[in-house]
């Protein structure tokens, strides 16, 4: 077969103008048309489906380009967020010093994800950290107590806990009364009978016990209940720090 079409060739270029060679090309350009069509038809074919290939490799690549862009990006803003907290607790406990409120910053380690009663943070004895210290949050919100501390990490006893028992005062009518833990709420109560306090307004400690420090906030008032064979009113608390909802701390270490 190669021979021929090597003969073929041979008689094309040495006797290319003779008339029997001339119809000889225009009898072979006629035989081999449907296969040059089938030709280039596969060659299309092929060409097509090279670029595909092609273009899907790209946009895969692209993808993946993209998606490692992306999750860059959302590190870099997970980041900036985070530096932007610890700015904004950095701030707070300069605001604190000037108040001659001396803190030290705390993150939290572990939750009682149960109850939300009790948490660690990651300071303890090493740093200066005692049992009954007052653990705050940004506003001068308390958040809790120390209830037992070791060498390089202390436990809270949030509000909610029951043990929670807090001297307070409303900020607008001025009506005391005493902040109790119930487990998974917080009242204020031993309200007199002939006084209650505005939905909304806030409540501080009043410093009266002797054990919570004076004007830091605990909550406002949610609801107050008024029974008619109560001595005293009572009202649930909305509380401005939720246990859950922080991630860092301070605790008072003194007070001037």
């Amino acid at each position: 077969m190669w021979f021929f079409f090597l003969f073929l060739t041979l008689l094309i270029i040495f006797f290319g103008q003779s008339r029997t060679v001339l119809l000889l090309k225009n009898y072979l350009s006629e035989i081999l048309k449907p296969v040059e069509l089938i030709s280039d038809k596969a060659g299309n074919w092929l060409f097509f489906w090279q670029n595909t290939i092609l273009n899907i490799k790209n946009i895969k690549e692209a993808n993946t380009r993209l998606l490692s862009e992306n999750l860059e990006l959302y590190n870099k803003l997970s980041r900036l967020s985070l530096l932007e907290e610890e700015n904004n607790f950095l701030r707070e406990r300069a605001n604190l010093a000037q108040k001659n409120i001396f803190t030290s910053l705390a993150d939290v380690i572990g939750r009682d994800f149960q109850n939300n009663r009790s948490f660690l943070i990651d300071i303890g004895t090493n740093d200066g950290i005692a049992a009954n210290m007052i653990v705050i949050s940004k506003g001068k919100t308390i958040i809790g107590r120390i209830a037992n501390a070791s060498y390089s990490a202390s436990k809270v006893q949030t509000l909610l806990d029951t043990q929670t028992r807090i001297a307070a005062v409303t900020t607008s009518s001025n009506i005391s009364g005493l902040v109790r833990g119930l487990g998974s709420s917080v009242i204020f109560d031993l309200i007199a009978k002939n006084k209650k306090p505005e939905i909304g307004e806030l409540i501080i400690s009043s410093g009266t016990d002797g054990i919570w420090p004076k004007g830091f906030v605990v909550g406002k008032i949610k609801e107050i209940t008024s029974g008619d064979n109560e001595v005293f009113n009572t009202a649930s608390i909305e509380l401005l720090a939720e246990p859950q909802d922080f991630n860092s701390v301070f605790v008072i270490t003194n007070i001037k």
